[in-house]
């Protein structure tokens, strides 16, 4: 938007453009509104770069907690600016780590992010609210290209992106917790110490400029959890970080959710469970003691390590083949490497490996079927490649992702933010596979938690349901979320869809049943008129 357009034109800037919901949607608005002082930003902007003056600004992106815009300037330099949506949990602790974290990656461990220009963690400002100003990523976002790359470049990118890791790997903590600047240090802070091989004069200088502090994580700060006394870190035990999940949600539980109510839009049927608190707080109840099991007995494999785990298409750039800038340290945090580490979703792949064409390829007369085994030699070798070099160079990874029942335990720990709101059914199946390997797990010791078979029994039939459920949400993904959520061009034909299950779900039911159906999805009403 030029900055001689219309002021209302401005408030776009303020509210959520990038979707709508088909339900709640007012409330999810709101929680994305943000007021700010645009010409303050503009002139911190500037500053930043040694210009006059901002001559241009336009909304880029919007996640789930931020605005991201980029501005112009007169001496022809760009720059992106982040503003925290009032859902960003704790803005002042979420804005200080970003920074840091970022600095962090870029200064010390010497990775392509951009650099932060300006910052301010005190709403307190002229611009209104907490911000970023950083540079602009330098080259091509690879979400654009990837599709078009030829194999080779993509061989290029998994090869950097090991090499990335490797470079995370290098610095490790005696704390975990998120990183802060030791100047802006919050009560509770302890020295970044570092523990390994790091030179003495880098890990004194890490020491004198960054600090761990309390979990500027979202799921620390979701809701009501804002207001309450739980403890946030830092820590030194990985267990005591697991038992402050376990905590953090039974305190919510225990104040929340008697009088609250889960969102769903009435064709999402909630298993039985999922509304009753007791059946949530038992859960975590089993969680917190299993907090010293799940931990892997290996030491290094747990050590404090800053990981960036959300490396996707989107938040890499590329130029001239090679990743150029890595962006979206947001979630970052010294945490326990094993329960960090994921494959990237750039070498994903869960079919048969197919190293090379079949003898038979040429022969095939259906280009589909070229195109599709084509496609899985690609995604194998990509993967190949990723395993191989990651095994060759980041030995802790490649342990990390072989462990005997790795995933389970890490499960536990991914399903366990805030079932109230998600879902509580993949939480009790990571725990029930617990108990089911324990043997394996933990051998020699007595399994801390116990599933009935009548409990089992109950999981199985509500699994059974909540597969169906999930089988019809994964039906209409690329049109609509779980949370209600479509884009601007799809919200028409979103809710004509469920304006015709609205209708076919009324002539079926009957009674209460149709009656509670019939309140539920009130929402859907408007799609047929």
């Amino acid at each position: 938007m030029s900055l001689h357009t219309a002021g209302d034109a401005q408030h776009e800037f303020f509210r959520y453009t990038s979707g709508r919901w088909l339900w709640d949607e007012e409330s999810q608005l709101r929680e994305r509104y943000k007021l700010f002082n645009v010409h303050a930003l503009q002139a911190v902007a500037a500053k930043s770069v040694c210009a006059e003056k901002c001559v241009d600004m336009v909304k880029l992106a919007e996640g789930g907690f931020n605005k991201v815009f980029r501005l112009l300037m007169d001496n022809g330099t760009a720059v992106i600016a982040r503003i925290p949506n009032p859902n960003a949990g704790s803005a002042r602790l979420t804005t200080a780590s970003e920074v840091a974290t970022m600095d962090f990656a870029l200064s010390i461990l010497g990775l392509p992010v951009p650099k932060v220009l300006a910052w301010n963690i005190d709403a307190e400002n002229p611009v209104q609210s907490e911000y970023i100003i950083m540079e602009e990523a330098t080259g091509t976002q690879l979400s654009q290209v990837w599709d078009t790359l030829p194999l080779e470049t993509k061989l290029n990118v998994v090869k950097d992106l090991v090499n990335i890791e490797q470079k995370l790997l290098s610095i490790s903590f005696t704390q975990y917790g998120s990183l802060y600047f030791a100047q802006d240090s919050f009560p509770g802070c302890v020295d970044a110490q570092t523990e390994g091989n790091a030179p003495e004069s880098l890990a004194s200088k890490i020491e004198n400029r960054y600090v761990i502090g309390p979990m500027a994580d979202h799921d620390f700060w979701d809701g009501e959890r804002s207001t309450m006394a739980i403890d946030r870190g830092p820590w030194t035990r990985v267990q005591d970080y697991l038992r402050a999940i376990a905590q953090r949600e039974k305190a919510w539980l225990s104040r929340r959710a008697p009088g609250s109510a889960n969102s769903l839009p009435g064709f999402a049927k909630a298993v039985d469970s999922q509304s009753r608190p007791e059946a949530h707080l038992d859960l975590y109840e089993k969680f917190d003691c299993l907090a010293d099991y799940l931990v892997p007995n290996n030491g290094p494999l747990v050590k404090s390590t800053v990981w960036h785990w959300d490396i996707h298409a989107s938040n890499l750039f590329v130029k001239d083949g090679r990743i150029s800038s890595i962006i979206d340290w947001q979630d970052s945090w010294a945490g326990p490497l094993f329960f960090q580490v994921r494959q990237p979703q750039l070498v994903k792949y869960d079919g048969d490996l197919m190293l090379r064409l079949p003898p038979h390829y040429d022969t095939l007369e259906d280009e589909d079927e070229k195109d599709r085994i084509r496609s899985q030699v690609e995604k194998s070798i990509l993967l190949w490649s990723y395993e191989r070099n990651t095994k060759k160079v980041n030995h802790l990874v490649d342990e990390a992702f072989h462990l005997l029942h790795g995933r389970t335990r890490r499960d536990v720990v991914d399903f366990s933010a805030n079932t109230w709101d998600a879902d509580i059914v993949p939480f009790r199946e990571s725990l029930i596979r617990v108990q089911r390997n324990w043997d394996e797990i933990c051998p020699g010791r007595p399994c801390p938690i116990e599933f009935t078979q009548a409990e089992i029994e109950t999981h199985l039939r509500e699994t059974d349901g909540w597969n169906e459920n999930a089988d019809f949400w994964d039906s209409i993904s690329s049109l609509v979320q779980r949370d209600g959520w479509t884009s601007c061009e799809t919200y028409s034909d979103a809710i004509e869809l469920f304006s015709h299950l609205r209708e076919e779900g009324l002539r079926q039911l009957e009674g209460e049943e149709r009656a509670k159906f019939e309140q539920d999805t009130r929402w859907a009403d408007k799609g047929l008129r």
